[in-house]
């Protein structure tokens, strides 16, 4: 029997190939221990073919048993289960090994066969937004966000398991600690530099959503900044969404941050000559750090979702920071309350970092009540607009700087992070560091506490306490 003579219907045959799924059949039956690495590239559900399926399916099972894969036991198998029949039968079986004298070409039938699996979901993805589209309920928002959610998903080109055994969560645990204590960092996140706050959290960790909080002039975008440079200094590649400040403002703090000059001075364009030697030598790590910034003035959850999925699609993206949550632009046609708004934002962010499987962390403000309290330190009660944002956060922090109130007759009226920076933070008086709190009030995976910072204000620098130079991780 000529197995290719068999007429399959359904789709156009260039979305798929029978001869490459038979192809690889008989190249397993003729070398069985390919098997492993024909499981990295294809599963059942690639082939076209039901039979196929079936066949390719009960080979698999005879694999993880420990089986070996040859005809007589695959043939036992399918009996056993009653899907002999399904397949052709015995015959069909010994068919497949004269299909190809080698197993030479496996990997390459099996990548065949992987695409033509891509090119059919693309197709019945591209139906599916066809009747999204017909539907005059789906705002063109949703139906955009939900078209590139599923391309995400099909070009991570894996299947997505929804329901796993524990066994294999087992199994990734052994080899994820395994890696650890091979690992020479202690850390089971990515090291953010600051010693404290790392032995408490274990660095910054995939699919986490931080919440960092403060009143204005408290230095979140200082702190923020600092952390992001100091993952980008790691070869992580950072996205800073700033919907405040410019990308002119940002570039100025990660020049000051990084070769330790004074803010006002970059600002002024005013350097002396050590200034300028200093910047000259940071220019390039600068330059080769994978770290991007949006400073687009409104955004809104589908188009940052769409810009996080390209950039980590491309392997572009290991930590996304926002700065900050309340700016973030409602979705087009969205006409609910704004604490249903933020709400909703939380809950993508949550739902964003867990699918990319990367830390975000977003800053937010306080409310004013704060400051009616004679213990201005911040507290979860304090975030503002929604409890949402408490419940959808597995970190929340907020920044506590004594000596701001000490000198300052705190003025109840809104200012931005960025002009208070500008005021108050470049004063000689700021040139030794000021002792700051940063607060962890929420810990989904760990314990609460605070951890105790210096923070230089004239080079917008947060460093370890008992330290006299600023510590990201150093490569």
């Amino acid at each position: 029997m000529n197995l290719t003579d068999e007429k399959v219907n359904g789709l156009p045959e260039k979305t798929y190939s029978i001869k490459a799924e038979e192809g690889l059949i008989g190249s397993i039956f003729l070398k069985p221990k390919i098997m492993s690495e024909i499981l990295e590239i294809v599963n059942e559900e690639d082939f076209y073919k039901g039979s196929h399926k079936i066949l390719f399916n009960e080979m698999k099972k005879a694999h993880e048993s420990g089986k070996i894969i040859e005809v007589l036991v695959i043939i036992e198998l399918l009996k056993k289960n009653n899907l002999l029949e399904e397949v052709g039968g015995e015959d069909t079986i010994y068919d497949f090994t004269e299909v190809v004298s080698t197993a030479a070409n496996a990997t390459t039938y099996a990548r065949i066969i992987k695409e033509k699996s891509i090119q059919r979901q693309l197709i019945d993805v591209g139906e599916e937004i066809i009747k999204l589209s017909q539907n005059s309920y789906n705002s063109i928002e949703k139906i955009i966000d939900d078209a590139e959610k599923k391309i995400f998903e099909i070009s991570k080109k894996k299947q997505h398991q929804e329901i796993i055994k524990v066994g294999e969560l087992a199994d990734k645990k052994l080899k994820l600690l395994d890696e650890y204590q091979n690992s020479t960092s202690e850390l089971s996140g990515i090291p953010t530099g600051y010693s404290a706050f790392d032995q408490m959290t274990g660095g910054l960790h995939g699919s986490d959503l931080m919440i960092l909080a403060a009143r204005p002039a408290m230095g979140k975008t200082a702190f923020a900044l600092n952390l992001a440079i100091s993952v980008a200094k790691q070869n992580k590649h950072v996205l800073v969404y700033s919907l405040e400040m410019g990308n002119e403002q940002l570039f100025d703090r990660i020049l000051s941050i990084t070769a330790g000059i004074r803010l006002k001075s970059l600002k002024d364009n005013m350097l002396k000559s050590e200034e300028m030697y200093r910047m000259g030598e940071v220019f390039g790590e600068i330059t080769e750090m994978p770290f991007y910034i949006s400073d687009s003035a409104s955004v809104n959850m589908m188009e940052l979702k769409s810009t996080a999925r390209r950039l980590k699609s491309e392997g572009k993206l290991d930590f996304l920071l926002i700065d900050y949550l309340q700016l973030i632009s409602p979705q087009e046609g969205y006409r609910k309350s704004r604490e249903q708004e933020i709400s909703e934002i939380s809950r993508s962010l949550k739902l964003l970092a867990k699918e990319l499987n990367i830390p975000i962390l977003t800053l937010s403000q306080l409310s004013r009540g704060v400051e009616q309290r004679n213990d201005k330190r911040p507290m979860l009660s304090d975030l503002r607009e929604s409890g949402a944002i408490e419940q959808d956060a597995d970190m929340v922090m907020f920044l506590y700087r004594d000596s701001y109130y000490k000198k300052n007759n705190f003025d109840d009226e809104e200012e931005s992070e960025s002009s208070n920076s500008d005021n108050n933070n470049n004063s000689e008086e700021n040139e030794k560091g000021e002792e700051v709190e940063l607060i962890i009030g929420k810990h989904r995976s760990g314990p609460i506490g605070t951890v105790k910072l210096s923070f230089e204000a004239s080079y917008q620098r947060f460093l370890n306490i008992k330290s006299d130079k600023y510590l990201p991780p150093s490569e």
